[in-house]
């Protein structure tokens, strides 16, 4: 079985995203899979939970996705809850290898050029039982907390490069940051996932002008058409 798994903890998003992950993930795909929502909430009405364990904080809770003690199945997907859905992932659902992340979104700005060949983890699909010892490794160190900028950049060290594929390599063209390769446009046909990352957020490009440092973001229909 495959799980699609998100983490819902603390406040910075609403409970919509949950919600609007689950809904656009089962418009997007003809895989039959479980939808489950790692939370630090007792319980969430209509979505399939596990409780988080206590002592983590913010994207630390990410890598209690590769805890095998709450048997998912062999098969794990992972999308953050700022990840807009546009089009069929069923290649994101069937994907059997090792492990996939993708590679830094800022890899593409010409002044991040330093960024190609690492991993974030936004979106990433891996065998269940094969990568137990990620969870393992992590609780194993209060240090990794210290040491590590955020769970992405522990995951670069300790998932090898000779194990482990991009989203942009293995499927080129279906995944696209936001504000790095959309906007002001649409996405094309081929294009099924958008990654928010920072701002703006999905609901900020649905109701706000934001403006950054890589320019202004004026709120957009089709975002808004596909989020639900």
């Amino acid at each position: 079985m495959v799980t699609v798994a998100c983490v819902f903890w603390g406040d910075k998003f609403s409970v919509d995203y949950v919600y609007n992950l689950k809904s656009m993930v089962e418009r997007n795909t003809t895989v039959p899979h479980q939808f489950v929502c790692f939370t630090d909430r007792k319980s969430m009405k209509d979505i399939k939970t596990v409780q988080l364990l206590p002592g983590y904080d913010g994207w630390w809770n990410k890598l209690q996705l590769f805890n095998t003690d709450n048997r998912l199945g062999t098969r794990m997907v992972y999308l953050d809850l700022d990840t807009l859905i546009t089009g069929n992932i069923d290649w994101l659902l069937k994907y059997d290898g090792l492990f996939m992340g993708i590679e830094d979104l800022g890899s593409t700005n010409e002044h991040q050029k330093f960024l190609k060949g690492r991993m974030q983890s936004a979106v990433m699909s891996w065998d269940y039982n094969f990568h137990n010892s990620v969870w393992k490794k992590f609780k194993s160190s209060t240090s990794n907390v210290r040491k590590f900028r955020g769970d992405g950049e522990y995951l670069n060290e300790v998932i090898s490069p000779s194990s482990r594929d991009f989203v942009q390599k293995r499927y080129p063209g279906q995944l696209k940051s936001y504000k790095y390769h959309v906007y002001p446009n649409t996405p094309s046909d081929k294009t099924s996932i958008i990654c928010f990352h920072g701002r703006p957020s999905i609901v900020q490009a649905i109701n706000e002008t934001v403006k950054t440092g890589f320019g202004i973001y004026k709120p957009q229909q089709w975002v808004q058409d596909n989020w639900k």
